[in-house]
């Protein structure tokens, strides 16, 4: 499936303070990652003006990540890069046109070739004994060439790390 793209949040919990939202913030990061690819056209095949999608993530806490979209609809603040201005600026999503459809993810193989991305990522980032063991560690090195390079300006790989 190399006209599909990835895009990868990892949230270094070893960095935040106790009160910090993993969830919304990952989430937020991710639906912003996931618009702003969409208005920049860096997906493949992109070819419309004004491009829209969809998110159908697995089963999760769907009441908090609707309640999220909803309000990144209305107020999105996005920081201004430091060598032009202090502050943000709101930019509204109206790329996404729906709230998540949720699936089960042993219903849909798209879920399932997401939950093996998240796993082979993570493990890339801390391995466990079996997959150091086998060496499996460095199979998300196959995903590079799906990865969504343009979702990250500090990681070649376009991971987002918060």
């Amino acid at each position: 499936m190399t006209h599909l793209r990835i895009v990868c949040v990892h949230v270094d919990k070893r960095s935040k303070q106790a009160d910090y939202d993993v969830f919304r913030m990952a989430w937020k990061a991710l639906i912003q990652r996931f618009a702003n690819t969409i208005a920049s056209r860096n997906f493949p095949r992109a070819s419309l003006q004004h491009e829209t999608g969809m998110i159908f993530p697995d089963r999760t806490d769907e009441a908090r990540v609707e309640r999220l979209l909803g309000k990144m609809r209305r107020f999105n603040p996005i920081p201004n890069r430091a060598e032009y201005a202090r502050g943000y600026r709101n930019i509204p999503l109206d790329q996404v046109i729906e709230y998540p459809s949720f699936r089960d993810s042993h219903r849909s193989q798209f879920i399932q070739a997401a939950d093996l991305a998240a796993f082979l990522m993570y493990q890339e980032l801390a391995p466990s004994a079996y997959m150091r063991r086998k060496g499996a560690q460095s199979y998300s090195a196959r995903l590079t060439p799906i990865l969504c390079d343009s979702a990250s300006r500090t990681d070649p790989r376009g991971i987002v790390r918060l």
